[in-house]
């Protein structure tokens, strides 16, 4: 690798990047310097300046005062670190990326075991008052008479915030392991909680809409900033597209859906069917984009999102979006609806929870029957198809686990009290460790692991985690904390913040391609023009700004500052010695093998492993019903690479998914003996064809074969002799169909036509004519060709004397000395020496020349190998045009029609559950969700300073009889008393302590 080598791997961006944070990080260190070493100031040192840089609590940025510009070159530094170490280990990590192994064993033992773990972290969130612990003792004892309804608590409310901190939480961790491990059997599971994700993006957002009435650009710019911060950066610094996190996407994209609902006719919000019909409306329009297709869809996005294949994309950015979209189409939705309806659903359990045991927990062993039952029906017919027939049906169905994991979660106030704290803390990071797992835990885009540790695969997974949740949770702190300096709450200064934000990092990126234009982009260039704009920042700031935010210009001493900036300079220069001796002495980013690998892929062995393992035996158990495994003693062995000195050479297993890629529309042939048959077969088994070089004494086994696998074709052409190989090279002059020549022969020739020293002479020139042929060919074409050497001789074990007279280990050495001798080894484009893969498993060659099957897929594996380097790019009509999908396919009319009657039920029901609340009717006729609308929605007006609910006819449907009190289920004397007392002390005093108990921000 050149010694420009850091700027050539890295894209235009990740170098307009280093130059923002090199300035960044060269000005902190320059003013770090001057308060160290050179303040004379008290309110200008360096401990002053750390103080109000680290504390907790973010304050709008001040551009004239020193200490706030300090906090924020500190904040943006940090930043800065975290993301070249995300660089790094993505584009030139110590050791390569790793290959992703599912152990179906060690995936549900760690998930066992952080419940475990999460348990012994349980934590109550009721607060010691003589209400609440009236509260508790109420609602734990059986009773057999009607008591008073609890007040809403925000310690016992329905889905309260720890709540979904904790479910997010294990969620996230059960997403992430999937990754880590590619999981894939519990794909249809994952598939689920991020339905269950964007539900919660429809619920919190509706909520806090609802209780803050704040529709102000303020608003929206600070929840963009928060989904969308890091990954900016992310896409800024690696070079990646938006489209590959694209649960930032869904999470901003269905923001603006509830946004625009909530904001349109925001009057309407509270009236009884106004806001209900406003969400019919919105229904219907989901319906119509997504569910029919009538290419509404692609006329919406189409103007914003393309076709062409990409990163995160290979169907295009419309058809990605069209597909991560319509999986959860209607999961946001139905979260706005459990929103609308939560002061309903709230008091409904609080009024359950006030009747008779009895009667309790028959309404609530109603509806848990009801949920479980269609979970059930889910679990068995759609939960358990395959995952693409699955994708058909999670937007239709995947609310139905939610619901019931909600009701349950929520039975008991107990349950609703009580939150395991570590998954609490999970939940608290799940966005920064979903765009971080793409980089510092797994890499390759979530596609490879990252190796810290090589050959410790569980030590460095320990590691790489550790690492991964602390920087996680510094970039969560970090994120919110340059919100609040950046966006206060005052729309012109974060108006100001945001243009200049955006200036610098544009002012950059044009930096950086002008440096490209010119041809003098590197790192070197880049520290050159960083330490220009940091010492005329610094010295700006310096003079310009002052501890007390004075406007009075300070003179700069020229000497310190020179020595400050000096040491900028050095500290990003460290940083950058860093980044080039990574590039030049870590290995890459996962990517085609270059040529320089064409000696690499041939050094490997064979190594005995242990198969018989735990792991193995609990498979074996599990999967195949046998008690014990009854040849333990027999270990296996296994083809592996050697490590490589070149960290380009990354050479990994080639399964059948990445060989029909290899090879999608290409044509090999094989020419020559059995020995190439053998290995024909072999990458025909690699290819998918299990049966391919299967022993069947009723083949000809001499004669030609050729087979198709998707748009790979495979053919054999039977050439046992010198001479037959000639002249299928010389007919491969007039086919314009051959992709690769894999050449090969000679033993025939040593059995049957080498008696004599005359037969000898004729060997040798029939392979100068070989030679010959097929250096004429590679001036008639560029097709490569491969040459096979003879795989080693067991002399024991050839079958006959005319064998062993002619086909000795020693005379197939003087055949392969003979080819090199004679330049087939430099006419061809590679070669594979069959000894390579053969040498150390002599002893099982069962007749002298052939191996078992297994032997061979090692010869097939290092060919595949050269694949990379060695194919020629697809001619234009052999290429697919590619052909994007067409949005609407994954539409479902009928489907469809079945969300919207559920729509309308939740809404004009009144019920989060979306009409399942009404069973209760047989047990307790007055607690149902509609004669619940008026004093649910009273008590939470009251509470949170809201206008008056607009009822229309609410009171027509709900008189409230004064002797049978709604706060009672049955009145009693003292009703009326107990209603003002609510109404006048606990309702007031819950307004006064803004209590907002539904107000979520994901």
């Amino acid at each position: 690798m050149t010694t420009d080598g850091a700027a050539e791997t890295a894209p235009l961006s990740s170098m307009a990047a280093a130059l923002f944070f090199a300035v960044i990080v060269m000005t902190y260190v320059t003013l770090t310097t001057l308060a160290a070493f050179f303040s004379a100031n008290n309110e200008s040192s360096l401990s002053t300046l750390y103080q109000t840089a680290n504390h907790p609590r973010a304050q709008p940025v001040q551009w004239r005062q020193l200490s706030s510009l300090y906090t924020l070159l500190q904040q943006f530094s940090v930043l800065g670190l975290i993301l070249l170490y995300a660089y790094l280990c993505e584009y030139h990590p110590p050791h390569p990326h790793g290959e992703k192994v599912y152990d179906r064993d060690l995936f549900f033992f760690l998930t066992a075991l952080l419940l475990l773990v999460s348990a012994f972290t349980h934590k109550s969130h009721r607060r010691a008052s003589t209400s609440s612990t009236t509260t508790a003792s109420t609602t734990t004892t059986l009773q057999w008479t009607e008591r008073p309804v609890a007040a809403a608590e925000e310690a016992t409310e329905l889905l309260n915030r720890d709540q979904t901190e904790e479910w997010k939480g294990w969620m996230q961790f059960m997403f992430l392991l999937y990754h880590y491990y590619h999981a894939e059997e519990v794909y249809n599971s994952i598939r689920v909680m991020i339905t269950s994700y964007v539900w919660m993006t429809g619920f919190g957002n509706v909520s806090f809409f609802y209780l803050k009435q704040d529709y102000s650009a303020l608003r929206v710019v600070q929840m963009l900033w928060r989904l969308n911060f890091l990954v900016v950066f992310l896409c800024w610094t690696q070079g990646t597209t938006y489209i590959l996190y694209y649960i930032c996407l869904l999470h901003t994209f269905f923001f603006g859906m509830v946004y625009v609902t909530m904001r349109t006719q925001a009057h309407l919000n509270y009236t009884k069917y106004g806001i209900r019909i406003k969400f019919m409306v919105l229904a219907c329009l989901i319906y119509l984009i997504w569910d029919l297709d009538l290419g509404l869809f692609q006329l919406l996005h189409g103007l914003f999102l393309g076709q062409t294949p990409m990163l995160g994309a290979t169907g295009g950015a419309l058809w990605e979006w069209y597909f991560r979209s319509t999986l959860d189409h209607w999961s946001t939705f139905f979260g706005m609806i459990f929103a609308l309806n939560f002061p309903i659903t709230s008091l409904f359990f609080r009024k359950l929870e006030a009747q008779p045991w009895y009667l309790e927990w028959s309404a609530k062993l109603t509806i848990s029957v009801a949920l479980l039952t269609a979970t059930y029906w889910w679990i068995t017919h759609p939960f358990a198809h395959n995952k693409f027939e699955y994708n058909q049906t999670n937007a239709y169905f995947a609310c139905i686990p939610v619901y019931t994991y909600i009701f349950l979660r929520n039975l008991t106030p107990w349950l609703r009290g009580h939150t395991l704290e570590l998954l609490h803390q999970i939940g608290k990071t799940t966005l920064e460790t979903y765009l971080m797992q793409h980089h510092i835990w797994l890499t390759s885009n979530a596609k490879t692991l990252l190796i810290l540790i090589p050959g410790w695969p569980k030590c460095n997974f320990l590691l790489v985690s550790v690492i991964y949740v602390v920087l996680s949770r510094r970039l969560y702190t970090l994120t919110l904390f340059l919100r609040g300096m950046l966006l206060p709450n005052d729309w012109n200064q974060c108006r100001t913040n945001l243009i200049g934000l955006m200036g610098a990092m544009g002012a950059c990126h044009a930096m950086a391609w002008i440096l490209q234009f010119m041809g003098m982009l590197s790192l070197t260039s880049v520290a050159a023009v960083a330490a220009v704009i940091s010492g005329t920042l610094s010295y700006q700031i310096v003079r310009d700004t002052s501890p007390t935010a004075t406007s009075s210009i300070h003179p700069v001493a020229t000497k310190p500052w020179l020595v400050s900036c000096f040491t900028g300079w050095v500290v990003v220069l460290v940083f950058g010695l860093v980044w080039h001796h990574m590039a030049l002495t870590g290995a890459t980013k996962v990517q085609p093998l270059p040529d320089v690998c064409a000696s690499e892929v041939i050094r490997g062995d064979w190594i005995s492993v242990n198969l018989c393992n735990e792991e193995t035996r609990g498979a074996a158990y599990r999967d195949e019903d046998m008690g014990s495994l009854g040849v333990c003693p027999a270990t296996p062995s296994v083809w592996g690479w050697t490590q490589s000195d070149y960290p380009e050479c990354r050479m990994v297993s080639r399964d059948k998914g990445a060989l029909l890629n290899t090879l999608k529309h290409r044509r090999l042939v094989f020419v020559g003996d059995s020995m190439i048959r053998h290995l024909y077969f072999a990458m025909a088994r690699q290819l998918g064809d299990a049966k391919a070089g299967a022993y069947n004494t009723t083949l000809d086994k001499w004669s030609d074969y050729e087979n198709k696998y998707g748009s790979v074709d495979l053919e054999f052409k039977w050439a046992p002799y010198v001479y037959d190989v000639t002249e299928q090279v010389a007919q491969a002059y007039s086919r314009n169909d051959i992709d690769m020549l894999i050449l090969g022969g000679g033993a025939w020739d040593r059995l049957h036509h080498f008696p004599n020293s005359q037969a000898a002479v004729e060997m040798e020139k029939n392979v100068t004519k070989l030679v010959s042929a097929v250096k004429k060919q590679k001036q008639h074409s560029d097709i490569p060709i491969v040459w096979v050497t003879p795989t080693t001789i067991n002399d024991w074990a050839l079958t006959d004397d005319a064998k062993r007279a002619h086909l000795p280990e020693s005379n197939m050495q003087q055949l392969r000395s003979l080819y090199q001798k004679q330049g087939m080894e430099d006419a061809v484009d590679w070669t594979l020496p069959g000894p390579v893969f053969t040498r150390t498993r002599v002893a099982e060659s069962y007749d002298g020349v052939h191996y078992p099957l297994q032997i061979y897929h090692a010869g097939a594996q290092i060919l595949s190998q050269t694949f990379d380097w060695l194919l020629l790019p697809l001619s234009p009509e052999k290429n697919d045009t590619f052909t994007p999908k067409r949005p609407g396919e994954m539409s479902n009319p009928f489907l469809g029609l079945l969300m919207l009657c559920l729509a309308f039920i939740g809404l004009f029901g009144f019920d989060g559950f979306l009409g399942v609340s009404y069973l209760v009717y047989c047990c307790v006729p007055k607690v149902i969700p509609k004669r619940l609308f008026t004093e649910s929605f009273r008590q939470l007006h009251l509470a949170a300073g809201l206008p008056p609910i607009a009822e229309d006819d609410a009171m027509d449907d709900f008189q409230v009889d004064k002797s049978k009190s709604s706060d009672y289920v049955d009145g009693n004397e003292d009703s009326d008393e107990e209603r003002e007392k609510f109404l006048q002390d606990d309702v007031k005093d819950f307004a006064q302590k803004n209590v907002e108990l539904t107000i979520r921000t994901i």
